[in-house]
């Protein structure tokens, strides 16, 4: 969506809208940008215990395939998908489907690998996240020049050339399909690493104890009255959204460092790889995973300071932001740039590992997916009237010429994400550090 935006917004789109509409194109996607968000709150609320039952790698298996279809849809062209408004339906849907994804995935490590591979798993997970958001930004970029455009009485209509970004992502869905299909079968051999008895065991006591749907649902009742639970909550949730941001950052890095469409856009990359080389390099230095009680406290102390260490940086880079656009420091394009690298290296590992640990352990086989949901439905809901207040800026700064006005509407953004950044610092920092004098594990 980020890639295809500017041209949606274009009455040139293949998209009709109507004209005796009050409102806008512009205000269409804005308001889809908030409904998308909270579809996939709603998706978190519903489907956490759906995938709890039916087990990560079948979950994966239903949303990709709905994927597959709404984006397809899309991008066939006129005959499934002529107006503005059809395209936010599908939209929504096809956000309602990934609100399973990080879940499932989760669910799946919980079921196929033993706990002392936790961390470096989503690790992984969240190296093949940041890549495949690294990679897409080049490749739909890419996908744009190259795909034909239409010609109707000399005026050049972009309507083909959008649809071929969907049209691939909708293609792009069967090479997981494929590999979840090869990959994720549930016989003994699955679960050699994490050890057969104990999956039996685990499975013979849900049973014992009723559905697995009501059973997830009494553990996040259960973890919903601990302190460290809440902690997670609200780090997770604050997080989410400044990991977020990356949706503004081609239009920030425009307006108010004149940068050219082609070059801010690059500056998304530049964040997604910051977030990649950080979960790919220290994830395991940073938050490692230990089943030893005896050095369980120390390494909780290590996991917590590295949080704060990390967060830290994130509070500096969006101080030195919001020092630019006071004007009360000047940075070039490039500085710019460096600290949208740095800002992305700090965010990604408090983002993605330590509410999903805790999950992983509080939860159990029975109730993993449903506390991952839970933490990610209240950020979507913040982020929701996050994305709504940041569309508002961007359309109220687009339309002033002036650089200095476009700064100073940009300015409360940024405040308000380094108030959350030293928040979310602090409840990450509490909840690490109290989880290792815990007694709960």
């Amino acid at each position: 969506l980020p890639s295809t935006l500017s041209f949606l917004t274009s009455p040139n789109s293949g998209l009709s809208h109507p004209s005796s509409s009050t409102v806008s194109r512009h205000d269409v996607l804005s308001r889809l940008l908030a409904l998308s968000t909270l579809s996939i709150a709603t998706g978190k609320l519903a489907l956490g215990p759906m995938i709890d039952s039916l087990g990560g790698v079948a979950s994966l298996q239903i949303a990709l395939s709905t994927l597959a279809l709404c984006l397809g849809l899309i991008g066939f062209g006129n005959q499934t998908c002529p107006t503005l408004k059809i395209l936010s339906i599908y939209w929504i849907i096809v956000d309602f489907a990934f609100s399973t994804c990080w879940a499932a995935c989760v669910k799946s490590i919980r079921e196929y690998t033993n706990e002392k591979k936790w961390a470096k798993e989503i690790g992984r997970l969240a190296v093949a996240a940041r890549s495949g958001n690294a990679i897409s930004f080049a490749f739909f970029a890419w996908l744009l020049q190259w795909a034909p455009r239409i010609d109707h009485n000399g005026v050049a209509e972009i309507d083909s050339s959008w649809r071929w970004v969907f049209r691939a992502s909708s293609a792009i869905q069967l090479i997981p399909l494929a590999m979840l299909s090869y990959f994720g079968k549930t016989d003994s051999k699955t679960y050699s690493s994490r050890g057969l008895d104990k999956v039996l065991a685990e499975s013979s006591q849900s049973t014992e104890q009723g559905s697995k749907m009501k059973k997830s649902l009494t553990i996040l009742r259960n973890q919903s009255q601990t302190l460290e639970f809440w902690l997670h909550l609200i780090s997770r949730s604050i997080t989410m959204v400044l990991v977020s941001f990356l949706l503004f950052i081609p239009t920030f890095m425009k307006q108010c460092f004149e940068m050219s469409s082609a070059s801010s856009a690059r500056v998304g990359s530049f964040f997604a790889v910051g977030c990649l080389s950080s979960v790919s390099v220290f994830a395991d230095k940073a938050y490692p995973s230990s089943q030893d009680s005896a050095v369980s406290k120390s390494i909780h102390k290590h996991k917590a300071y590295s949080m704060l260490a990390l967060l830290t940086i994130s509070t500096v880079t969006l101080a030195l932001q919001s020092s630019f656009l006071r004007n009360t420091i000047s940075i070039s394009s490039n500085v710019g740039t460096l600290l949208m690298f740095l800002w992305g290296f700090s965010l990604a590992i408090p983002f993605y590992l330590p509410s999903s640990m805790f999950a992983l352990k509080r939860g159990g086989i029975e109730g993993s997916a449903t506390i991952v949901d839970a933490f990610d439905a209240v950020g979507f809901v913040l982020l929701a009237t996050f994305n709504g207040y940041v569309a508002r800026i961007v359309g109220v700064s687009g339309m002033n010429g002036l650089l200095r006005s476009r700064k100073r509407a940009w300015l409360p953004v940024f405040q308000l994400m380094m108030t959350g950044s030293m928040i979310a610092s602090l409840t990450l920092f509490l909840a690490v550090f109290s989880e290792g004098w815990s007694d709960r594990y």
